[in-house]
């Protein structure tokens, strides 16, 4: 599970995203639109789902909507291009 937090923090953070913290919750924050994101585990999906908050005032009153699902039953390389090739199309 860990492998694949840092798989997801280094291709945002080659997209040019900044982590920042907000509340005590690591946050993916897209300087050009102004929105955060983060990734929360969900068991019974065994995927992650990307939540986003348009805004600062919306990620500090914890207004997250959910967005995409990566699964993490593929391969680690699949996943890496899935999560890069979303973000470039939906979140960049």
């Amino acid at each position: 599970m860990n492998d694949i937090l840092k798989q997801i923090d280094n291709v945002l953070h080659d997209l040019g995203f900044e982590v920042v913290e907000i509340n005590g919750n690591k946050l993916y924050h897209n300087k050009n639109k102004g929105s955060y994101y983060r990734f929360t585990f969900i068991e019974a999906f065994r995927a992650y789902v990307i939540e986003s908050a348009s805004n600062y005032e919306e990620a500090k009153n914890n207004l997250f909507e959910d967005g995409d699902l990566f699964s993490i039953d593929v391969d680690e390389k699949d996943f890496v291009e899935k999560l890069r090739a979303d973000l470039i199309k939906y979140y960049c």
